[in-house]
C-alpha cells in the first residue's frame, strides 16, 4: 500500500540492494567483460528445510476487484505459476461492499452477500482469504457525515427558509473513499465482528475458517487510521476485535498490528502480553525504498543491506526478545517499491531483486505477501497505463512482467537448501522432492555480465541439466510493447501478441562441459533458474 505518512520521502530513482531501478540501455554491457567466479554446490548433505515462505501469499487492491474477470483470470495464472495459498486484500467492510445499514427500528441490519460472492469466487479458485478486517462501514464510524450518508444536518440558510440538507462528499483515504475512522461505539463493532465471523462459519465451516488468517486493520499507524492517539486507539480496537473473534470461537487465528514500516512491533507484543490479549501471529509491512528516518534499523552485524530482510529480521528479534519465540511473524506486504508510480514490477532489475530477497530473507518469516499479483488495482485512482501499470505481476489484459517471471523461475526450487560454498551470496542451491538440483542464479549489475561456474559435490553426473534465463531481452514484453507505440488500452490482438513475448523462456541445454560442472552466463540485469535431473527421493 502507498506510503502515506507525513514524513520527507525522496522518489526512488536508485540502488535497491545495489540493483538500479532507472531505465538503463541494453547496449551499456556490449563491451563490459564478464565477471568469472566458482562456486560449488554441496549435494552430498541433506540440506537444511528451504520453505517456500515469499510465494505463500499475495496482495492485492480491495475485496471489490475480487469480482472482476480480469483480477480471477490474473489469480489463476499467479496460483499455477506459483502455488500461492493466500490473497490478501483491503476493504471487506467497505461502504461499498453494503456489509450494514439501519432498518429503520434502531437495529442494524447485516447484509453479507457481497462478502459470500468475493469469498466463494476465491475458494471456487482454490486461493483462501487472509482476511485483513477494514475499514469502517460509515453507517457504526466516527465520522457523522458518512454515518448520515453523506448529509450535513438540516440548515438554514436564512431565518424564513425551510431546512435543508447539504450534501457534503466527507473526506476518505484512497480513491475510493475508504472510511479509516473508529468505530463511534465499539459495541457496533464488535457486534458486527461477531456478526461476520459467525456468518462465515456457517457458511463455510468452522473447519475452513480456521485456516484463515484474520488480521485487525491495515497499516493503522498512517493514514489509513485517524483515531487518537494512534497507537492506543488502534490497540483499543484491536483488543476488542480478538477477544470477539476468540468468544466465537477460540480456534481461529487473529493478529496485528499490520503497520507500515515495522513500527509498533515491539509496542504490540508488550501491549497484548500485559493486558492478557489473544494473539496467533503478528504481522506489519516493508518495502525496500522506505527510508531511513522511517525504519531507523539498528546496526547489526547480520545485515545484509536488503531493507526488507533486515526489517524483517529485526521485527523477529523485537518479538524474540520479548519472550515470544513461538508466535509466528508474517510480512503481510513487501516489495521493491511502494511508489506505484515507478513502474517496478515491469523493469529488468525486479528479477534479480526477488531472487536475492528470497535468499536474503530465508527462514526469517513464514509468509511474506508480495504487494500485489494483478494490476487491478485503484488505490490511486484506475490505473491510465497497461505498463508499467500498477504493483501487479501482471497486467489487467493478464501481460506477465519480469517479476512474474521471476516468482515463476522460484517456484521450480526444492524443498531443501543446499550450501553453496562462499562467494554464494547470489546463489541458491536446493533439492527438489523429484530429487533435481535447481539452481537459482542472479546478477544485479546494471552493467557487467557474470559467468558462473558451477561445481557439484555428490552429483555423478550433470548429463541433461537445462538452464532458463529472464534478462532485459527474455521473458518480458519491453521491446514489442515499445513498437506498438506503448498503447495505453491494448487491442486483443496487441495483448494477446505481448502475452506470448512475455512468456518465460523454454528450458535450454545448459553448457555442461565436465561430468560434476556447469558454466552459466548471466546477463547484467538478469535471473537464471539451473535444473540437474536426479533420482526422487
Amino acid at each position: 500500500m502507498k506510503r502515506v505518512v507525513a514524513v520527507r520521502i525522496v522518489r526512488v530513482c536508485s540502488a535497491v540492494i545495489g540493483l538500479l531501478a532507472c531505465g538503463v540501455s541494453g547496449a551499456a554491457w556490449a563491451g563490459a567483460p564478464d565477471a568469472v567466479s566458482s562456486i560449488e554446490v554441496d549435494a552430498s548433505v541433506g540440506g537444511t528445510p528451504f520453505r517456500h515462505s515469499w510465494e505463500q501469499a499475495f496482495g492485492s487492491d480491495r475485496a471489490d476487484m475480487a469480482l472482476t474477470e480480469s483480477y480471477l483470470r490474473n489469480a489463476d495464472r499467479t496460483r499455477e505459476a506459483t502455488g500461492f495459498r493466500y490473497v490478501r486484500f483491503h476493504g471487506i467492510f467497505d461502504d461499498t461492499m453494503a456489509i450494514m445499514a439501519p432498518d429503520g427500528a434502531g437495529r442494524m441490519h447485516y447484509n453479507f452477500r457481497k462478502v459470500d460472492a468475493v469469498y466463494d469466487g476465491l475458494l471456487a479458485h482454490h486461493i483462501r482469504p487472509l482476511v485483513e478486517l477494514s475499514f469502517m462501514p460509515s453507517a457504526i464510524g466516527s465520522d457523522v457525515l458518512r454515518r448520515d450518508g453523506g448529509l450535513e444536518p438540516l440548515v438554514k440558510w436564512k431565518a424564513d427558509d425551510p431546512a435543508k440538507p447539504i450534501t457534503d462528499y466527507s473526506g476518505g483515504t484512497l480513491w475510493y473513499r475508504a472510511n479509516v475512522t473508529p468505530p463511534a461505539h465499539m459495541a457496533d463493532w464488535n457486534a458486527l465482528i461477531r456478526a461476520f465471523v459467525e456468518h462465515l462459519e456457517q457458511r463455510y465451516g468452522a473447519e475452513e475458517v480456521r485456516q484463515w488468517p484474520f488480521e485487525v486493520w491495515n497499516e493503522p499507524d498512517q493514514a489509513t487510521w485517524v483515531g487518537q492517539p494512534r497507537m492506543e486507539s488502534y490497540f483499543a480496537l484491536y483488543d476488542n476485535t480478538a477477544r470477539t473473534i476468540k468468544a466465537v470461537d477460540p480456534a481461529l487465528r487473529v493478529g496485528g498490528p499490520a503497520t507500515g514500516a515495522i513500527h509498533w512491533v515491539g509496542d504490540f507484543v508488550e501491549h497484548v502480553t500485559r493486558e492478557h490479549v489473544p494473539v496467533d501471529f503478528v504481522s506489519t509491512h516493508i518495502y525496500a525504498n522506505d527510508p531511513p528516518d522511517l525504519l531507523r534499523l539498528p546496526k547489526s552485524p547480520d545485515n545484509t543491506g536488503n531493507t526488507v530482510c533486515d526489517a524483517t529480521r529485526t521485527a523477529r528479534r523485537v518479538i524474540d526478545r520479548s519472550g515470544h519465540r513461538d508466535l509466528p511473524l508474517y510480512i503481510t506486504e513487501f516489495g521493491a517499491d511502494w511508489d506505484i508510480h515507478n513502474g517496478s514490477a515491469d523493469r529488468p532489475w525486479i528479477a534479480p531483486w526477488i531472487a536475492q530477497t528470497v535468499h536474503d530473507c530465508d527462514g526469517l518469516a513464514p509468509i511474506m505477501s508480495y504487494w500485489t499479483f494483478s494490476d487491478d488495482f485503484e488505490e490511486q485512482g484506475v490505473i491510465a497505463n497497461e505498463l508499467p501499470g500498477a504493483y501487479g505481476l501482471l497486467t489487467t489484459h493478464g501481460i506477465a512482467k519480469p517479476a512474474f517471471n521471476a516468482f515463476a523461475l522460484l517456484h521450480r526450487l526444492g524443498e531443501r537448501r543446499l550450501p553453496a560454498g562462499s562467494g554464494g551470496d547470489d546463489v541458491l542451491a536446493t533439492r527438489r522432492k523429484d530429487g533435481a538440483i535447481a539452481v537459482a542464479l542472479w546478477n544485479g549489475d546494471r552493467e557487467q555480465g557474470r559467468e558462473r561456474h558451477l561445481a557439484f559435490k555428490g552429483v555423478g553426473s550433470v548429463k541433461g541439466a537445462t538452464v532458463v534465463v529472464i534478462d532485459r531481452s527474455h521473458g518480458t514484453p519491453a521491446a514489442l510493447f515499445e513498437a506498438m507505440g506503448r498503447p495505453v488500452s491494448p487491442t486483443r490482438q496487441q495483448a494477446d501478441a505481448l502475452i506470448a513475448a512475455a512468456r518465460l523462456p523454454a528450458p535450454q541445454p545448459a553448457i555442461c562441459a565436465q561430468a560434476n560442472r556447469c558454466d552459466i552466463r548471466l546477463p547484467p540485469e538478469s535471473l537464471a533458474l539451473l535444473l540437474v535431473p536426479g533420482s526422487p527421493q
